[in-house]
C-alpha cells in the first residue's frame, strides 16, 4: 500500500520494483490452488524474488501429480515432483530456489538460468541483506566454499532433472555468489561464453594505500577492468555519482587499466558484448579457451 500511498509506483525509479512485487502478489493470492499444486518456473521465481527480466508475462505455472487444466489465469501440468525439490512459501508449495533456477533455463534459457543459480548461490552463502553484505565484504576463503555449496544445492536436484542434467552442471560449475546483480550475471555468462574464463570480480584497487574503487570485473594478467552499470545509481545519485566515477576512471588510466563500461541493454546481448570488449581490448582474444557452450 504504501507505494500507491506515497505515489511510489509512479518514480521511475521505483517502477519495476513495483511491478515485480505486483506480479509476485498475482501468483501468492491466486484463489483456486489445489491441494497438490507445486508452484514452478517463473512463477516460483517470482515467489522466491529470484531476479529475472523482461519475463513474459503469462498465467501461474504449477505442476500437479495427476491433473492438467489451462486457463488464462492458471496452466496445471501433470508432473510428479520429488518432496526434496519442494519447499513452503507463505503457505503455498513451490519448487525449492534451486530447483526453480534449474526450470527457468527451460522458459528463459541458459542465461537468465545461470543468473539465477547465481543468485541462490548467493543466498546460500551470504544470505540475502545485500547492505549487510556490502558493510561486512567477502571473506578472503569465499571461493573455498563454493564447489561444496554448489554440490548441496544443486547436485541431487540435477541428478533428478529428465532432461537437460548436463547443461545445468556446466552451467552451475561457472557459478559464483560474487555476482551483486542480475546484470553482473549476464556479464559474467557472455564472458564465460567467449571461453574467458580466468577473471575475478569485485576486486579493490588501492591507490597509494587507500580504497579508490572496487571492480566489477577484472581479467588481470592484461589488467583489462570492466564495470557493469545499471541505471539506478545515476538516478539516485546523480552528478556526484558521475563525477566520482571520472575521477576513478582516470586514476585507473593513470595506474596503467584499461577501463570498460556495459550498460545493461549490452549485456543483455551476448554478441554486442563480445564485439565491444574485442573492439576495445583486443589483447583478451588471445587469452580465450573453452567457450561455454549453453
Amino acid at each position: 500500500m504504501t507505494y500507491h500511498e506515497e505515489q511510489r509506483d509512479k518514480e521511475r525509479s521505483q517502477r519495476r520494483r513495483y511491478e515485480a512485487n505486483l506480479k509476485r502478489l498475482q501468483v501468492l493470492h491466486y484463489p483456486h490452488y489445489r491441494a497438490e499444486d507445486t508452484v514452478f518456473g517463473v512463477s516460483a521465481a517470482r515467489l522466491h524474488r529470484i531476479g529475472m527480466f523482461d519475463e513474459p508475462d503469462e498465467p501461474v505455472s504449477v505442476f500437479h501429480p495427476v491433473s492438467s487444466t489451462k486457463s488464462p489465469e492458471l496452466i496445471r501440468r501433470r508432473r510428479t515432483i520429488s518432496a526434496e525439490d519442494v519447499c513452503q512459501v507463505e503457505g503455498l508449495r513451490v519448487t525449492s530456489p534451486a530447483r526453480t533456477a534449474l526450470d527457468l533455463r527451460a522458459e528463459l534459457g541458459s542465461a537468465a538460468a545461470f543468473a539465477a543459480m547465481e543468485q541462490v548461490i548467493r543466498w546460500h552463502l551470504l544470505g540475502n541483506d545485500e547492505d549487510l553484505i556490502f558493510r561486512l565484504g567477502y571473506s578472503s576463503h569465499l571461493l573455498d566454499e563454493v564447489p561444496g555449496a554448489v554440490a548441496d544445492l544443486f547436485g541431487a536436484p540435477i541428478a533428478r532433472l529428465t532432461r537437460g542434467g548436463k547443461v545445468s552442471a556446466r552451467l552451475v560449475a561457472l557459478a559464483s555468489p560474487l555476482s551483486e546483480s542480475y546484470a553482473e550475471s549476464r556479464a559474467a555468462f557472455n564472458l564465460h561464453l567467449l571461453g574467458l574464463h580466468d577473471f575475478v570480480q569485485q576486486v579493490n584497487i588501492a591507490d597509494d594505500g587507500r580504497l579508490l574503487t572496487r571492480l566489477d570485473f577484472l581479467l588481470r594478467e592484461d589488467k583489462v577492468a570492466l564495470y557493469v552499470d545499471g541505471t539506478q545509481k545515476y538516478v539516485d545519485g546523480g552528478f556526484d555519482v558521475m563525477n566520482k566515477e571520472s575521477r576513478q576512471h582516470n586514476r585507473l588510466l593513470a595506474m596503467g587499466y584499461k577501463v570498460l563500461r556495459f550498460k545493461f541493454h549490452e549485456v543483455l546481448n551476448p554478441k554486442t558484448f563480445g564485439q565491444k570488449l574485442f573492439f576495445q581490448a583486443p589483447e583478451l582474444r588471445r587469452r580465450c579457451g573453452q567457450p561455454l557452450v549453453p
